[in-house]
């Protein structure tokens, strides 16, 4: 077994691990299905950026045949509150259920430890979130770490199940992947400024072109949501994180396929965590969400990101 193949072994045990950190966060929420016509709020406020579009929807049974305006609520009363700041949201004619802030707050900039308070009230509803935006996060670094020839992997591309034989059979095919380890780097956060212990990380690897199978990357490291305090130290006293992603290709000694790659880094606070690792899990109706009086989620980001091309 070649160091590239334990390499793969090492990422099946630490996305395994992973998964069963995803289930303990978000295991202490009771799963309840949301009534139909609950308010569904939706808004990022990210650091350095223009005051955001707020989405106000509504759920709707699954028997809807047809649900009008993909669930967007006209008529709303939207108002953010940044800093103390209060700034009313107009409905976009273009887009239903979708609100934009009035010329004087589409001026605004989002500064990073600002307070907000998003309130909306629908017919005889109200919701609202409220919250602080994280500080700056800026990628620092990014390096590759690329084999020299690709291994051995199986794609998994579907299940058969016999029905009348109930016999079980996975369609596979055999061929070869570069597992491709990059590694982001970020500034600590100044102790006078924030606690570590606030904030969360989402790390994510985007190839411009999709490449292996999901179960492929599945058992690779692609992306994660991690607490900024847990995130690896560098040398140069910055915190790390190291993921991969798989490029396949046709054998063995098949040089890797020139390609883009976008990589992303992103600081949220819990908040934001239990919503996005509680996203795909098969035990809940919807995400955990942090809205009073609806389901979805409004709150503070920062973000950086890096496209380049890898050859």
């Amino acid at each position: 077994m070649s160091r590239y193949d334990r390499y793969v072994l090492v990422r099946r045990v630490a996305a395994s691990a992973m998964v069963a950190g995803i289930v303990f966060l978000s295991g202490c929420d009771s799963v309840q299905p949301s009534r139909e016509g609950t308010l569904v709020l939706e808004a990022y406020l990210e650091a350095g950026k223009p005051l955001p579009a707020i989405r106000v929807a509504r759920t709707w049974a699954t028997s809807t045949q047809r649900v009008p305006g993909n669930g967007g609520v006209a008529g709303a009363d939207v108002e953010l509150i940044l800093n103390g700041a209060t700034f009313a949201y107009h409905e976009d004619p273009k887009s239903m259920g979708l609100y934009r802030p009035d010329s004087e707050g589409s001026s605004q900039i989002i500064q990073p430890f600002a307070t907000f308070l998003v309130s909306v009230r629908a017919d005889y509803d109200q919701a609202s979130a409220s919250g602080m935006v994280p500080p700056a996060i800026n990628l620092r670094n990014i390096s590759f770490s690329i084999p020299d020839e690709a291994i051995e992997a199986v794609f998994l591309d579907s299940l058969d199940i016999g029905i009348d034989s109930l016999g079980l059979s996975v369609d596979a095919r055999q061929g070869y992947i570069y597992p491709v380890q990059v590694e982001l780097t970020w500034d600590v956060l100044s102790p006078g400024d924030a606690d570590p212990q606030d904030f969360w990380i989402e790390t994510r690897l985007e190839p411009l072109t999709p490449f292996s199978s999901s179960i492929i990357d599945f058992f690779l490291l692609r992306q994660q949501v991690l607490p900024e305090e847990g995130a690896e130290m560098d040398s140069d006293g910055r915190r790390r994180w190291t993921g991969v992603y798989a490029v396949p290709v046709e054998t063995a000694s098949t040089p890797i396929p020139e390609h883009g790659l976008k990589a992303i880094l992103l600081r949220g606070d819990q908040d934001f965590a239990r919503f996005e690792t509680s996203r795909d899990s098969p035990e809940r109706r919807e995400p955990v969400s942090n809205i009073v009086g609806g389901i979805g989620f409004v709150g503070g980001i920062s973000l950086d990101s890096l496209t380049i091309i890898v050859n």
